[in-house]
């Protein structure tokens, strides 16, 4: 067997793993021993080995805590399909709850040689019979076809989801149909095999979460989507972006392989900018080495991801070189981005003289280098634009020039946003002193909202003594904030919540003093004051992140040193505006909000205007 093999870098890994396969080494090394019998299975020998040879790092996690989730989940959904559950049974483990001291159970100790060659024969059965998968590589077979797992799921011993193709092929043979591309054998997949898992997707109860009606995630849905895909014959993957260069959180979405592509494959990715976009990988690749002394981000502890990001946009190799060299010089540098208020690892690189060389970053990014000392996290230098035509821009803090800044924002606004703000133009602010609204007068109409999706106020100069008020827009939903109203002594007046639609209960989100909840009303909302009252102030605000300057709230202003954030001063807002002075100037900046919220981002100041990153 390995002569067969040969002496490779192939062998050397093969070795290495059967090495650290303990007493479970006899059983993989019968399955290599029984293809390597005949020539005509060589295919299936080389599956084999890429499959043991990649298997040191891949474990299925378990305890008591985890055999119980799985018995209550099996109990509760007794139907559950093996590709759901496939998905379900790795829900716990990245929601980290009540799952403490894990064991790992390393495939490559425990996994047996009947499992294994079973696996090995469907997958090249199904790769030989499909005649869709005839431009398909050996190696895109053995990376989107071939492997027995999505993540740290239990392997189910036995799998019905191994001959679902056969189930697809027939159809297409029965019909003599042969589709024009993967995305139609997608679809006939779909309809064969049926929509039954739909209705999970819609809430269900994971045991291990307090009986929560869990609602999947961007990577539930791509679990479940590589699992029914690859069981059919559709090669398939998972890339990723770790975190979002410009606002939080992070997506994953699933990729079809595709020959009638460009780049052969099919993606759903919405969004292109990113500092990077990783592949999830059954096979190793490169990966910081521990040294046992120096952090390594979590992000980068696993082999099994793979870059791709030049598949998906512009991107640039960018140098760095630390400003000051420390001693021991560190083996690792890592370029982060400012997410969900904090600096994250999204490249790595060797460090050698001082210098790193970081390959296909993506453009129209602020970057900050950094290294690890131990468990500390250390800037190698100031934080960097890398342009969208590749060039880059230190942001080093002119303390010799300073500025003043006007601020009215602390978060970007986005198309959605815009749209909650253009929603209320052209809305009319109706009274009655009847509650049909019968001979309302029409006091006045909103034109503008605030930039910020902030609070419009109107004055009125004459008196209006109504009973009865309503927003109306005869086009259109009513996406509210809040709406307050105030009496000739500048009172806030309270009342009961009126709506056209009686079945409407976010009316009352209009009226609770809280502009995050909102309407979602149609054609009117309204507030009967319970009786005449002379009305001579409104504050209206449209659905909103109240990412706006808020007055009362205190506000922290920082720039970016070179040892870190250093703090310009604190404010409390008396308008929906702040403003700092004697700040230094070309720095990287950043607004706090000590009073409440978590979405805050990154600016540079420009022209006299807040630029976000």
């Amino acid at each position: 067997m390995l002569v067969f093999v040969g002496c490779t870098p192939t062998h050397s890994e093969l070795e290495k793993a059967l090495n650290l396969s303990g007493d479970n080494r006899k059983e993989l090394e019968y399955v290599l021993t029984h293809y390597s019998k005949s020539k005509s299975d060589s295919v299936k020998l080389k599956a084999a080995v890429f499959l043991i040879k990649n298997m040191p790092g891949h474990y299925t996690l378990t305890n008591t805590s985890v055999s119980h989730n799985i018995n209550e989940i099996d109990s509760l959904y007794p139907d559950l399909s093996n590709i759901m559950k496939k998905t379900v049974y790795n829900i716990p483990f990245r929601n980290q709850y009540g799952f403490k001291d894990l064991e790992k159970i390393e495939d490559v100790k425990v996994i047996g040689s009947e499992y294994l060659i079973e696996h090995i024969d469907n997958a090249v059965q199904m790769w030989d019979s499909c005649f869709w998968l005839r431009q398909l590589s050996f190696d895109d077979f053995c990376e989107y076809i071939l492997p027995y797992r999505t993540a740290n799921e239990p392997l189910l011993k036995n799998d019905s989801t191994l001959y679902l193709w056969k189930t697809v092929l027939n159809s297409l043979n029965y019909y003599n149909y042969i589709p024009n591309s993967m995305l139609d054998i997608k679809s006939l997949q779909r309809n064969l095999l049926g929509r039954s898992d739909d209705i999970y997707f819609r809430g269900m109860k994971i045991p291990s979460l307090f009986d929560y009606d869990y609602k999947f995630e961007c990577l539930d849905i791509c679990y479940y989507n590589l699992t029914r895909l690859r069981a059919v014959g559709i090669p398939s993957f998972i890339d990723f972006i770790p975190a979002w260069p410009y606002r939080n959180g992070k997506h994953y979405w699933h990729v079809v392989v595709d020959p009638v592509y460009a780049n052969e494959n099919n993606s759903d990715m919405q969004n292109s900018r990113t500092a990077k976009v990783y592949r999830l990988t059954y096979s190793h690749n490169p990966s910081p080495i521990p040294n046992g002394v120096d952090s390594i981000p979590l992000l980068f502890k696993t082999p099994f991801m793979k870059d791709v990001t030049r598949q998906y946009i512009k991107v640039s190799n960018v140098v760095v070189e630390l400003k000051k060299i420390p001693e021991p010089e560190p083996s690792y540098l890592y370029l982060s981005i400012f997410n969900n208020l904090e600096w994250k690892p999204m490249a790595w690189s060797n460090v050698k003289g001082g210098k790193a060389v970081f390959k296909d970053m993506g453009r129209g990014i602020i970057y900050l280098p950094v290294f690890y000392k131990g468990e500390e996290e250390k800037s190698a230098s100031f934080p960097f634009l890398l342009n969208m035509d590749g060039r880059m821009i230190n942001l080093i803090p002119d303390k010799k020039n300073l500025i003043d800044l006007k601020i009215t924002r602390k978060y970007p606004l986005d198309n959605l946003k815009l749209d909650w703000g253009e929603s209320l133009k052209g809305c009319y602010i109706e009274a009655s002193n009847h509650p049909d609204f019968r001979d309302a007068d029409t006091l006045f109409v909103t034109t503008v909202a605030d930039p910020n999706l902030n609070y419009c106020t109107i004055k009125f100069d004459n008196s209006a003594f109504y009973r009865y008020w309503r927003i109306s827009k005869p086009e259109g939903m009513l996406n509210i904030g809040d709406w307050q109203i105030f009496d000739n002594e500048f009172r806030n007046i309270t009342g009961k919540a009126m709506a056209a639609n009686d079945n409407d209960k976010s009316v009352i989100n209009a009226f609770d003093n809280d502009m995050l909840t909102y309407t979602n009303s149609y054609p009117w909302l309204g507030i009967d004051l319970g009786k005449k009252v002379n009305v001579k102030m409104m504050k209206y605000v449209p659905r909103t992140d109240a990412n706006g300057i808020i007055p009362g709230h205190y506000y922290e202003l920082l720039y970016y040193d070179e040892e870190g954030w250093k703090t310009v001063g604190i404010k409390q807002a008396t308008r929906q505006m702040i403003e700092f002075e004697s700040v230094p100037r070309g720095a990287l900046y950043w607004l706090k909000n000590n009073t409440e919220g978590k979405e805050e981002r990154i600016f540079t100041y420009e022209h006299g205007r807040v630029v976000f990153w």
